[in-house]
């Protein structure tokens, strides 16, 4: 009997023991069952903060990559449309913390942090497109260039404003004084000489500060084609195709006696830059506040240097050029309020970029 007391005592033991973990284990399930659930929540919350640091990333205008060793370990949408691989490959360290690099005519700005929560050498680089304000600084450095130089040219053609009045009077004097025909005929090629350099200095009093505009509604693409008009015969002598794209909905104020020479000008220049021929495009474009004009050509284009001085008075590259061209046409769409740009490779062709205001304002 005490035997069986035991036995049975031991067994209620195992029993209420059995209970215990059995219990134990329903209230330490539950616990897991709240942690998962805690933790399935804590994921859901670490994926949404995830999106949206990602869509913040995605969303910003800087190139972000982050590198280990050499490997890359993550970059964000802008660096993938640069190509981040090939970003990378582009900068040269050097033990440099920052610079600056050029790709498919764009610049770039970057600059590198080691990241302070790593042991691993992870570093985060950051690229920022700088062709605007690389374009600004270019307009600026133009217009302060352009300024100092037409107050020089305008003091020049002054001080040759004077002296031409007196040769061409005196040539005058002279071709009515009788003589040989010899003479005279040298008389009359001094007197067309000094109207040509009356011509120039004109010219160049005129639009070195253009007079008043006069501003008119109007559309762009109906001055293209009276200019295309004008030189359409000597266009298809050389062999040159013109193709002309517009999409102008609305009018635009401008002056349409200047814009005809500014385009004159452009097409000309496009034309001797094709001289075994090829294509001229012009287009026509408008967004919300201003027009855009674009006058390209694959003719034999230009050097960095020769580019720089393109709008510079009397600078040119033909041999029998005055070099006013170009910078009658800057200071005509300056007049405008708009913006004029060039790109050109050598041997790829030449584009001229006008933004004008809509309102001429």
């Amino acid at each position: 009997m005490r035997e069986q007391d035991l036995l049975k005592d031991a067994f209620l033991e195992f029993s209420r023991a059995s209970e215990s973990v059995i219990a134990y284990y329903s209230l330490l399930e539950k616990k897991i069952e709240g942690l998962k659930k805690e933790i399935e929540e804590k994921n859901r919350e670490l994926e949404k903060t995830k999106e949206y640091l990602s869509t913040i990333l995605d969303s910003l205008p800087l190139a972000v990559v982050v590198t280990e060793k050499g490997k890359i370990l993550f970059f964000n949408k802008r660096a993938d449309e640069l190509d981040a691989l090939h970003l990378i490959q582009k900068i040269t360290f050097n033990g440099k913390k920052g610079g600056e690099f050029k790709k498919g005519g764009y610049s770039y700005r970057w600059k590198k942090e080691t990241l302070k929560d790593r042991t691993n050498g992870a570093e985060i680089i950051v690229v920022e497109d700088v062709t605007e304000v690389e374009k600004m600084k270019e307009r600026l450095e133009i217009d302060e260039r352009m300024k100092a130089m037409g107050e020089m040219a305008l003091r020049i053609a002054h001080e040759i404003k004077n002296p031409l009045s007196s040769m061409e009077l005196f040539a005058s004097i002279l071709l009515k004084e009788s003589m040989d025909e010899r003479h005279k005929t040298y008389i009359e090629h001094i007197c067309v000489g000094i109207k040509n350099i009356d011509r120039i200095v004109n010219n160049l009093l005129s639009y070195t500060k253009p007079k008043a505009l006069s501003l008119k509604k109007g559309k762009l693409s109906s001055v293209v084609r009276e200019v295309l008009d004008f030189l359409s015969l000597s266009l298809e002598q050389k062999g040159i195709v013109v193709s002309f794209h517009e999409k102008e909905r609305e009018t635009t104020v401008f002056d349409p006696h200047l814009m005809k020479l500014v385009l004159m000008n452009l097409l000309v220049n496009a034309k001797d830059a094709l001289p075994e021929g090829g294509k001229i495009e012009i287009r026509l474009e408008q967004r919300e506040d201003h027009t855009i004009l674009l006058v390209s050509d694959n003719g034999i284009g230009m050097s960095e240097e020769v580019k720089k001085n393109i709008f510079n008075p009397f600078f040119t590259t033909k041999d029998r050029g005055v070099g006013l061209g170009l910078f009658i046409v800057y200071n005509i769409i300056k007049a405008h309020n708009g913006i004029i740009e060039v790109e050109s490779e050598i041997d790829k062709g030449t584009r001229f970029t006008i933004h004008l205001p809509s309102n001429g304002l």
